[in-house]
């Protein structure tokens, strides 16, 4: 069976005229598009590369471990990946939006933390925030927000992107699987009374 899903791998990479395999390289290659339109997590260059890379290995992996396993369990797997991919893609861009600032058109976003670091913890209030606060130091995030916070915020942020991401390639590509066995499938009249 390896066989075969590798030879299913390499005819729908191949295959410029079919739309299945034009939405799958362009899933794949969505991620990139992020290096003009900065809307993903910083680092902007690396992540973007990094969840193509993903998606990429995603497909891979569906060839790989799930050409063989019956229609029935691919539809859930397809579902439970289209889902995740929603719940993702909005919680990435919940977490973008609220635990990131953007400090200018020609800079990278600057993740915020969840816990300030003493020495600024007394002077934020109602007429000082921590952007304000942020703003002056120079979009140094660290002066503001203690490490650990930042850190596990800018994972939480990275890690749901991938996922997303990923979940999008493992939904396309068991999309595809099923389409095409289905069009490989003998045609079988009805015979009318």
């Amino acid at each position: 069976m390896a066989r075969a899903s590798l030879k299913e791998f390499k005819e729908v990479l191949s295959d410029f005229r079919q739309l299945a395999s034009l939405a799958l390289k362009g899933a794949v290659a969505a991620p990139l598009a992020d290096l003009w339109l900065k809307i993903g997590p910083p680092p902007t260059k690396p992540i973007a590369v990094l969840s193509s890379l993903m998606e990429f290995v995603a497909v891979v992996w569906v060839f790989q471990f799930w050409y063989s396993i019956d229609e029935r369990n691919l539809n859930i797997r397809m579902k439970t990946a289209l889902g995740i991919f929603c719940i993702g893609i909005a919680t990435a861009l919940v977490l973008l939006w609220t635990f990131t600032i953007l400090p200018g058109q020609s800079r990278e976003r600057v993740i915020e933390g969840f816990r300030l670091v003493p020495s600024v913890k007394p002077l934020i209030n109602d007429s000082y925030t921590a952007e304000q606060a942020l703003r002056e130091s120079e979009y140094d995030a660290d002066k503001i927000w203690t490490r650990g916070s930042i850190v596990l915020m800018r994972a939480s942020i990275i890690l749901t992107w991938m996922a997303s991401f990923a979940s999008l390639a493992v939904y396309l590509t068991t999309f595809i699987i099923l389409q095409r066995r289905r069009s490989a499938r003998p045609l079988v009249k009805e015979i009318s009374p």
